[in-house]
């Protein structure tokens, strides 16, 4: 069936039945919920007024962390949920949470200083069940020069190496939704939620809009896992506001101008910076400032870019990045909770909320590590209005990507299986798509022509086009190259100069016309231009 014929056949699955539960939101919560969901036998549907992962799902720091600095504010329990996810993660989805080295570096005068901190970590590792890849170690100054060549030595005491892990949220979110789907859930991007339907004092569903149409939706319960809008949903029936979202930003540069052994991790005005390396790029983030605005216009403006690289050329003093340098900035809110009280955009808790009325059951905050967990939690309290019982599966299960591949080990293994690409090629394939990978490499021997590259700097190749097509449900160039291949953060141009031609292979999948491609190409160089408008 092609990705057309799916997606109508979706729609009228969405208008003709009844369903256990109707998820509002495509982001890694409401992913998670609709896997869960349907992993236990429940008829699922869910809908996602742009793409899947677009809001703050895509726009992480893209890491699966325990949170080392929740556990200097006293949050132990977060903590120990969250490192134990890390640890479940790592052997259900191998290729897409992967080990990151961090190096947290101390100065004379930081607080804690390198004593507490290396006591802290102990915790950190035991809060773990000591499943990082290896214990925390800590170094002398010297040592700490030799790992990082380039950080700013005035002052410098030592540092400490212990262990996270890196992610592509936006594609942890889509293989949630590909299982959801092979589950039986519908799953359907690009379709708003109008308002909430009532009869009497229950919620019975929703009233949404696809492509010009509108739909009512039934469901015995509604799920708002809508992430910063949450209160936006909530305001159709008269719902306080329960969310205080704190933007997050972040920029890119080159690896050239800013190369990294491993991560950096420290601590400015109160809260944690990363430098991360991104194989071809490196990336200074994040920013944490309280935001009002609308949630669709939280792009980066000059004052977080210029923190950034304050932040960058501070420990790494011989790089002296400039506004130049920056290829890409990306930005997102952070759902969280209301403070009681007056608290610092970084002291807000990151705990999740669960909210239940009849027929209506609403997550907010949280974060992205511990996703499975609150999917989890919302499942089972949706169950109860329901009158389920039954066990989650996901506790088990791997990711699509993750069948039959033992950890990183497993992943090696597939890479010298799969012979006739380039070698970093092959890495990034097997690294993006774990056990999927062979079926991009039949791809691309059934069709030389889709073994080229999109970026002659980059490993993205033609075959993950058809393939975000025909089975990621990438409905608009957006989708494609801000999340599912996204060269809108990695290509030094972000992905405009090869954008047409792009779209014009998307369009023979989606029978669009030039003016159709034209359209996308134009939409696509406006999204582009909004992440620079730090520039003006």
């Amino acid at each position: 069936m092609t990705a057309l014929a799916a997606r109508a056949s979706a729609l009228r699955d969405l208008a003709d039945s009844t369903f256990d539960l109707l998820i509002i939101g495509g982001g890694i919560t409401g992913a998670g919920v609709a896997r869960d969901a349907a992993l236990r036998g429940l008829s699922v549907a869910l809908v996602e007024k742009d793409d899947f992962a677009s809001g703050t799902s895509s726009k992480s720091t893209k890491l699966v962390h325990g949170g080392l600095r929740y556990l200097e504010q006293g949050h132990v329990k977060l903590v120990f949920e969250s490192v134990s996810e890390r640890a479940r993660l790592m052997r259900l989805a191998p290729h897409l949470v992967r080990p990151l080295e961090f190096l947290v570096p101390s100065y004379r005068g930081d607080k804690p200083g390198l004593f507490v901190l290396d006591c802290g970590l102990w915790l950190y590792d035991a809060l773990s069940g000591f499943t990082s890849p290896k214990i925390h170690k800590a170094y002398r100054t010297g040592d700490v020069q030799k790992l990082e060549p380039g950080l700013r030595r005035d002052a410098l005491q030592g540092g400490i190496v212990y262990y996270d892990c890196a992610t592509d949220d936006a594609r942890l979110t889509v293989e949630n939704i590909m299982d959801a789907r092979a589950a039986g859930a519908v799953a359907l991007n690009h379709v708003r939620a109008l308002r909430l339907l009532k009869e009497g004092e229950r919620f019975v569903g929703a009233e949404v809009e696809a492509s010009g149409q509108t739909i009512p939706v039934r469901a015995k319960v509604v799920i708002n896992a809508t992430g910063p809008w949450c209160d936006e949903l909530r305001a159709t029936y008269g719902a306080s506001q329960i969310l205080k979202p704190t933007k997050g930003v972040h920029i890119v540069v080159d690896a050239k101008r800013l190369p990294l052994g491993r991560a950096l991790l420290v601590k400015e005005q109160k809260r944690v910076v990363f430098c991360i390396p991104w194989g071809a790029r490196s990336v200074i983030g994040t920013t944490d400032t309280f935001y009002e605005g609308a949630p669709e216009q939280a792009d980066a403006d000059r004052s977080d870019v210029d923190y950034l690289l304050e932040v960058g050329n501070h420990y790494f003093p011989d790089a002296q990045l400039g506004l130049d340098d920056v290829l890409a900035t990306w930005s997102g809110l952070r759902p969280l909770l209301k403070p009681p009280g007056e608290k610092s955009a970084s002291a807000v808790s990151r705990e999740h909320h669960l909210e239940s009325q009849p027929g209506l059951v609403t997550i907010a905050g949280g974060k992205l590590t511990t996703y499975r967990r609150m999917s989890e939690e919302v499942v089972e309290l949706a169950g109860r209005q329901l009158g389920l019982d039954r066990p989650s599966a996901t506790r088990e299960r791997p990711l699509p990507g993750g069948v039959g591949v033992d950890g990183q080990s497993g992943l090696a293994e597939l890479e010298r299986r799969i012979v006739g690409l380039e070698p970093d090629i092959v890495t990034h394939l097997v690294r993006t798509y774990g056990a999927r990978a062979p079926e991009l490499k039949a791809r691309i021997d059934a069709d030389p022509a889709l073994g080229q590259r999109l970026d002659p700097e980059l490993p993205f190749v033609r075959a993950e086009v058809d393939e975000a097509v025909d089975h990621e449900q990438a409905l608009g160039l957006r989708d494609l190259l801000e999340r599912r291949i996204p060269l809108s953060l990695f290509g030094r141009d972000q992905g405009l100069a090869p954008a047409p031609a792009i779209a014009a292979q998307m369009g023979e999948k989606l029978a669009w016309t030039q003016a159709d491609v034209a359209r996308e190409v134009d939409t696509y160089r406006t999204a582009i231009e909004a992440t620079r408008r730090f520039r003006a």
